[in-house]
């Protein structure tokens, strides 16, 4: 899974159970940079998210003494910009690293590198994804995973390349945000542009109205309980204010608050920073990155199709909807079917392809972005398939060999005899036979129990060692049945 920050900005929300609240959510994402190089953000240490505690460490990345940071990662910098053209920001022709400063545990500089802040240039800006604005794109790094228990520090994470997107004031219901995200993390899923297996974790921001007082609550770990966190914020916010209202307690105020998973609940940490407790100020170690309008238009033009284009393109194609989505919902899924669809008709393959491919690509186990096999032998079995010259329970059988191990399946077929028994006259004498063997079944059939036939079918499938074609069977012997 891709791991993920939360820091909810503003938007409005209705919910039924509290009238006339203006409820205000926004997000502030982060999600760690799936880099070509797999190296850190300023250092040459390399990003394992499983390696043993502080063995990808450098000065640079610990923050020695008189160690500076190197030129940021050239392959960061391209997928950064490559995920503000895909939420359809304007890409900054001069982008600017900042120090945050803070003090904790995990962060050994006292500081952290970003592009956000007051004097902030972000790599993208004024974006658009699925009606909510985006108000900016930007890259930080990353701090190190300190154990609070322990007190122990692992710095392998320490300079990992984050990217941050943080919406404008669009959403109208947690329910809103959950779908978004989901539909968020499919679309940069197209351009690999973040670590899908680096796990989530969130902070969220909610704010009821009418004054602007936002609550973040910390360490929410799913989308599941991003959303759960909305909603305790938004009853919790409620009953504050009616309760002041009364005279009884100080009503709500900014303040960062902890997500509890067991209890389902938020709880007091500490009131809320403004940037100013940042003191934000220009990184003086790192140059200003300049931009060229001729690399904006080279990253663009390496930019897929959407899901959400893709899946309008195969809606109008006469696919299903079901199987259009199951198949837009992975880049590689998609360019796999759209190869296969130049020879072979794009709504037959989309019932097979969601169905079975997906289902044997499943069971192998294997990841999309490992998939490795010659798409000539797919279109091979999509064609027997629709030919009928293979029983679809033989090529069932065959697609994970197909998917896994490179199967010539025509010649595989033709050297084991495994063409489908077509004849008519050979099938005719199967099905009578079947018919005066299965007679129990029969007199089930004609007697209205429409399952039964299940049964005779199944006798001929046997009898041809699954080389017969089922529906062709099924209709010789309806045909004989009514004589």
């Amino acid at each position: 899974m891709v791991r993920f920050y939360y820091n909810f900005f503003w938007g409005v929300v209705k919910i039924s159970d509290i009238s006339n609240a203006k409820i205000k959510i926004g997000l502030e994402i982060h999600g760690y940079l799936n880099v070509d190089n797999k190296k850190k953000l300023f250092c040459n240490c390399n990003i394992e998210h499983n390696a043993e505690p502080n063995t990808n460490i450098c000065p640079v990345c610990t923050a020695q003494p008189g160690s500076k940071p190197m030129i940021p990662n050239d392959d960061a910098v391209k997928k950064i910009i490559s995920i503000g053209l895909m939420l359809g920001c304007k890409i900054n022709e001069r982008l600017l690293f900042q120090r945050k400063h803070y003090s904790w545990s995990d962060l050994p500089s006292g500081y952290q590198r970003t592009m956000s802040g007051s004097f902030a240039s972000p790599v993208g800006v004024d974006g658009e994804f699925l009606g909510i604005g985006i108000e900016e794109v930007h890259l930080e790094e990353d701090p190190a995973r300190w154990d609070p228990v322990t007190g122990n520090v692992d710095y392998n994470r320490s300079g990992f390349p984050l990217v941050e997107i943080v919406t404008k004031p669009d959403f109208k219901s947690a329910d809103k945000v959950e779908t978004w995200i989901k539909t968020l993390l499919t679309t940069l899923s197209y351009i690999r542009a973040v670590d899908k297996k680096a796990g989530i974790k969130s902070d969220v921001n909610v704010s009821i109205g009418p004054k602007f007082i936002r609550t973040e609550v910390k360490n929410v770990n799913s989308i599941t309980a991003i959303v759960r966190s909305i909603k305790h914020e938004i009853i919790r916010q409620q009953k504050e204010e009616e309760m002041h209202k009364k005279g009884k307690g100080k009503g709500n105020f900014q303040q960062t608050r902890a997500w509890d998973s067991e209890t389902k609940e938020t709880r007091f940490m500490r009131s809320k920073e403004t940037a100013q407790d940042y003191m934000f100020i220009p990184d003086p170690d790192l140059p200003v990155i300049h931009i060229s309008k001729e690399q904006v238009i080279e990253l663009k033009a390496k930019i897929p199709q959407k899901p959400s284009e893709k899946l309008k393109k195969y809606l109008s194609l006469g696919i299903d909807e079901v199987d259009a989505k199951t198949i837009s919902s992975e880049i590689v899924l998609a360019e796999l079917f759209e190869e296969v669809c130049k020879k072979v008709d794009p709504v037959f393959a989309s019932k097979w392809f969601r169905r079975d491919v997906v289902a044997a690509i499943n069971e192998l186990g294997i990841d999309y972005d490992e998939l490795d096999f010659n798409t000539n032998n797919l279109i091979d079995w999509f064609d027997i398939l629709n030919e009928k010259k293979a029983s679809p329970v033989t090529l069932k059988e065959l697609l994970p060999k197909v998917i896994s191990e490179n199967l010539n399946i025509k010649k595989y077929i033709s050297e084991q005899g495994l063409e489908a028994v077509s004849d008519e006259s050979e099938l005719t004498d199967f099905c009578k036979e079947a018919i005066k063997n299965k007679f129990k079944a029969v007199n089930d059939y004609l007697g209205g129990n429409q399952k039964a036939l299940n049964a005779v079918v199944g006798y001929v499938m046997a009898k041809t060692k699954g080389k017969a074609a089922p529906d062709k069977v099924n209709k010789i012997i309806e045909e004989l049945l009514k004589k």
